[in-house]
């Protein structure tokens, strides 16, 4: 697991270190954000952490756009909104060529 030990309140920094460190990991396929960070997973279940990068700071929004996520701010910012005020946005969907037939 790579560990973000800079500012959370530096957007640019955060969002530059997500380029540099995820060309190291394989097919991204998860954010996961909880009250006290957040984590983007690839398929091996390695990832990135951002520890105090949760609801209501600004470079969430900027990570979550880097990665293409769609989200509405008003919920994304909501920890109630979920049980245990934990939020998993799905990143990848594509699956190997043939994965739906049954054989």
């Amino acid at each position: 697991m790579i560990v973000y030990t800079g500012s959370v309140e530096d957007t640019r920094e955060l969002i530059q270190f997500f380029r540099r460190e995820s060309a190291k990991l394989r097919a991204l396929r998860n954010l996961i954000v909880s009250r006290d960070k957040t984590v983007v997973q690839d398929v091996n279940r390695d990832g990135i952490e951002f520890p105090g990068l949760t609801y209501g700071a600004a470079a969430l929004e900027a990570l979550l756009r880097e990665l293409g996520v769609v989200f509405t701010p008003d919920t994304l910012h909501d920890p109630g909104a979920t049980p245990g005020g934990v939020k998993e946005f799905r990143l990848s969907a594509r699956f190997p060529w043939g994965q739906e037939r049954i054989l």
